[in-house]
């Protein structure tokens, strides 16, 4: 019989965590696995609901506005009336829900998540407190985030790391990299320097705009995208504006599928303050685009310095710059250099590898606590 297993997701829009679950649904094992999802989003049919449908996997909403006790008993009815033996809360702040409801519906495992830094956790006391309480286990997507649960002893669950997955596209020929670079408005002279994310304070896109600025001081038909949609659009467009770089910059919003277009980019930069495993810095890397990174999460365990991207330090712009320039600079060795990452991420990140490591994890978890409570039984003395 198949392993009844529910995740619980915060929502399913347009995002990396849910689109790495999407990953996970897409390659699980049916034989093994009868899967579940538990949205609490805002609204019905979000960006990921009807594919995750479209894999015959059921996805029940429980609405964000009913509070947070009425919400816990209606996903516990949800799992109580599944028969869901394991509950996984894929993001932190579902976690107590994973704890609480999973225990209400007597699941026999109790799973959590942490897939963000946790300098970049929500503030509230309360909401950090309750996300590490009452579960059976923490997985987490990051070796440094595994370092850091470890040294901060905030949850009293082992801690296990999956690392996230990424697809591995066929390499492009010329005419579909002129394509996806005509699609964003450009030629095939121009050169693409580009990145994929919210437009937050994390993200650091003003770092990105004053490297570029430097950049723009030769005569070379440089052109920066930054593709996505966040609360400092505005605010990015401004500095853009103030740096003189605003004509040679896009703002194109979110677009569905982006990492589609990386290939399209001679370099691919990622600016974070904080992240867990960056999905940007992977897909570009299986995209076979190189990356110019900050130090921060897990990217230096995506990125060999000097080998298959660089790594600079938060804010250092200069340095950034000056690493772009040089893969710009050199076509064969920015080739090499993609190259490189690609097949490290083939060799080490792949979709089916995640699936398979998670796979075993839920078996080896849920054998390890039945295992657990035997041998308590066995030991509470008799009265």
């Amino acid at each position: 019989m198949p392993l009844n297993l529910a995740f619980i997701v915060g929502q399913l829009s347009l995002g990396g965590a849910e689109q790495q679950l999407y990953y996970l649904l897409s390659g699980i094992d049916r034989l093994r696995f009868r899967p579940i999802v538990i949205s609490l989003g805002a609204t019905s049919h979000e960006y990921w609901e009807d594919p995750i449908i479209e894999l015959g996997i059921p996805v029940r909403h429980v609405p964000r506005n009913l509070g947070r006790s009425i919400r816990a008993w209606r996903i516990a009815a949800v799992l109580f009336h599944e028969k869901v033996q394991v509950v996984h809360s894929w993001v932190f702040h579902t976690n107590g829900y994973s704890a609480l409801a999973g225990k209400l519906a007597n699941a026999s495992l109790r799973i959590g998540s942490m897939r963000e830094d946790y300098n970049g956790l929500p503030n509230g006391r309360f909401l950090r407190w309750i996300g590490y309480r009452g579960l059976d286990v923490m997985i987490t997507n990051s070796a440094n985030n595994a370092r850091q649960l470890e040294q901060l002893k905030v949850t009293s669950a082992p801690v296990r790391m999956v690392p996230n997955g990424v697809p591995i596209p066929e390499p492009i020929n010329p005419t579909e990299r002129s394509r996806l670079k005509s699609n964003l408005g450009y030629s095939d002279r121009d050169l693409l320097i580009g990145s994929i994310g919210r437009l937050d304070d994390n993200k650091n896109y003003s770092m990105l705009l004053r490297a570029f600025a430097r950049l723009t001081k030769r005569s070379l038909p440089l052109r920066l995208v930054i593709i996505g949609d966040g609360p400092l659009k505005s605010q990015l467009a401004l500095i853009a504006e103030r740096l003189g770089i605003a004509s040679k910059v896009s703002f194109p919003g979110a677009i569905p599928l982006a990492a589609r277009y990386l290939p399209a980019m001679e370099v691919c930069c990622s600016t974070s303050y904080t992240e867990g495993m960056p999905n940007l810095i992977m897909e570009a890397a299986a995209a076979g685009a190189p990356v110019v990174s900050t130090r921060c999460g897990d990217s230096a365990d995506l990125i060999d310095h000097g080998v298959s991207g660089y790594l600079v330090s938060p804010d250092d712009d200069i340095s950034m710059s000056a690493h772009i320039d040089l893969l710009l600079a050199n076509p064969e060795h920015r080739f090499r250099m993609g190259q490189t990452g690609r097949e490290k991420m083939r060799r080490e990140f792949s979709v089916e590898a995640m699936v398979a490591r998670m796979s075993q994890l839920y078996e080896e978890l849920l054998a390890e606590k039945r295992l657990a409570c035997a041998r308590s039984h066995m030991e509470t003395p008799l009265t």
